[in-house]
């Protein structure tokens, strides 16, 4: 598969499997400390200077992690891949990049690859470059890493490959090896032991694993399937933007349903609730789920709302595409590589949400006392949902299951959620909400991840908000109010105002 579409695939694809909780607990219980699952061996095959942030050096190791999955791990299709012994051994690539010198470490920020790539990295970050496509031992950076904003405060940032076919340890009849290997990762980096010496990636007190679409079905996946539960909590947070209760069909959906393993979701797959995600008080982490717009019409959002919140899981919803037109390539990747509304291109939403992806990682960073005291999460902001789509093809419904979409305004964006200025103080209107075909029946059906725009005429912008200097002035103070809730930080007032200045003068003259 060619780079482009690779990338293409990895920015609009979201997972809905047949959401089957099982009762798999994924604590080992092996007989013997031979036996067990765990990383043994980590080869550094290189290790290059980052440069420096906030007045502290950074590097980067990557190389391969080896280990081993025992017998008694619930990972379905094992005895297919183990040797005689009933053990998988493996090898997966991986990389750190962390402050230099071990005083300097404390919180460690592990991003679940959207097939093997970096995307969460790229959007705290603002890296305008592509997100690279390869191994972790294979792919280089540039200079400056974007803005730097996950390395400014000290943070460092892990991955490790998990997905069959791209990590060479992942059979694919036997993908939950990929679940054992992020969390015998996390197991590491808690511990700082390798084999009763110190681990050449360091301890960590604090660590957090994120995911953005597929990768955040892993994240869900993992945390319902009890893997986050070994010798005690092995991430403490976690956060799934664009989740919404949606699971990859690598282990415990397949064993539910007796079907071939996926690394997607199932075509009908029920998004999972609260309570069914965070089932274990002792050992979840605290969860931040994240819906877009688009969200509710492709991947059922609502349905992982119609039920009681879980202590401990806290749901935002954004008025944002799960996939935003985030540059020029993205019309011709919706339309003419994918064949999005019959291959006839529209203007596409472009809102975009890292500024509040970066909220609120900090957000859950200090509910869990990370560099200060505990503090509580924003409270949640979720759509007032309920209503039927204007368009029946647009919703990605489910048999027997009712799932719904927002109600609107009169601009047509949906009612509550966190309130982007952009969506209170729009250019334009998100219609369609989703464009069509809107289906999760293959990993290359993502067209319902965009979101359609009808832009506004400069004549109709300056009867909304007058001039220019008017509309940034009304979009500032809603941007102070979104930082005193502490679903925007202070850093990001200047980009948001200078990117509202650069969309005004788009609007299209004439009526």
């Amino acid at each position: 598969m060619k780079r482009r579409t690779l990338l293409a695939l990895a920015l609009t694809s979201s997972l809905a499997f047949p959401v089957t909780v099982t009762a798999m607990a994924a604590t080992p219980t092996p007989a013997d400390e031979e036996r067990s699952s765990r990383v043994t061996g980590v080869e550094v095959t290189r290790k290059e200077s980052l440069g420096t942030f906030g007045g502290v050096p950074y590097e980067r190791l990557v190389g391969t992690v080896s280990g081993t999955v025992s017998a008694g791990e619930p990972v379905a299709g094992l005895d297919s891949a183990a040797g005689t012994d009933g053990v998988h051994t493996y090898t997966s690539g991986f990389e750190l990049i962390r402050p230099v010198g071990r005083d300097q470490r404390s919180e460690v920020v592990v991003e679940v690859e959207n097939r093997g790539i970096p995307l969460l990295l790229h959007g705290y970050n603002s890296i305008q470059d592509p997100p690279p496509v390869g191994a972790p031992q294979d792919v280089t950076y540039p200079s400056g890493m974007g803005d730097g904003f996950l390395f400014a405060e000290g943070r460092s940032y892990a991955r490790v490959q998990w997905q069959t076919g791209i990590s060479p340890g992942v059979p694919e009849s036997a993908q939950g090896v990929g679940q054992v290997i992020v969390r015998d990762f996390g197991r590491l980096l808690r511990s700082g032991r390798l084999e009763g010496e110190d681990s050449p990636l360091c301890a960590y007190e604090h660590r957090l694993l994120v995911g953005l679409s597929q990768a955040s079905w892993f994240v869900t996946s993992f945390v319902a399937e009890g893997f986050n539960d070994a010798d005690g909590r092995v991430f403490q947070g976690a956060y799934a933007q664009d989740g919404t209760g949606n699971q990859l069909a690598i282990n415990g959906v397949a064993a539910a349903d007796g079907e071939s393993q996926v690394p997607y979701m199932r075509p009908d797959g029920v998004p999972l609730t609260p309570g069914q995600v965070l089932r274990r008080p002792a050992t979840d982490p605290v969860f931040v789920d994240v819906a877009a717009y688009t969200d509710y019409y492709r991947l059922r959002a609502s349905v992982s709302r119609q039920a009681d919140p879980a202590d401990g899981y806290h749901r935002y919803d954004w008025p944002a595409a799960h996939n935003p037109a985030i540059s020029a390539d993205a019309a011709d990747t919706a339309f003419q590589r994918f064949g999005c509304n019959d291959g006839k291109p529209i203007p596409l939403s472009p809102l975009h949400s890292e500024p509040y992806g970066r909220a609120l990682l900090v957000a859950l960073e200090r509910r869990l006392g990370i560099g200060g005291p505990r503090e509580k999460m924003p409270p949640e902001q979720v759509f007032t949902a309920g209503a039927r789509p204007a368009d029946p093809a647009l919703l990605n419904g489910l048999p027997d299951r009712e799932v719904t979409v927002p109600r609107t305004d009169a601009d047509g964006f949906p009612i509550g959620g966190v309130r982007f200025p952009a969506a209170d103080l729009p250019l334009g209107s998100p219609v369609p909400p989703a464009v069509a075909p809107v289906s999760t029946a293959s990993i290359t059906a993502v067209c319902g991840n965009y979101g359609g725009w009808q832009p506004y005429t400069a004549d109709e912008l300056r009867r909304r908000y007058g001039s220019l200097d008017d509309y940034l002035s009304a979009y500032d103070a809603r941007v102070t109010r979104l930082i005193a809730s502490g679903l925007l930080l202070e850093r990001d007032r200047g980009p948001l105002l200078d990117r509202a200045s650069e969309e005004w003068p788009k609007a299209p003259t004439g009526s």
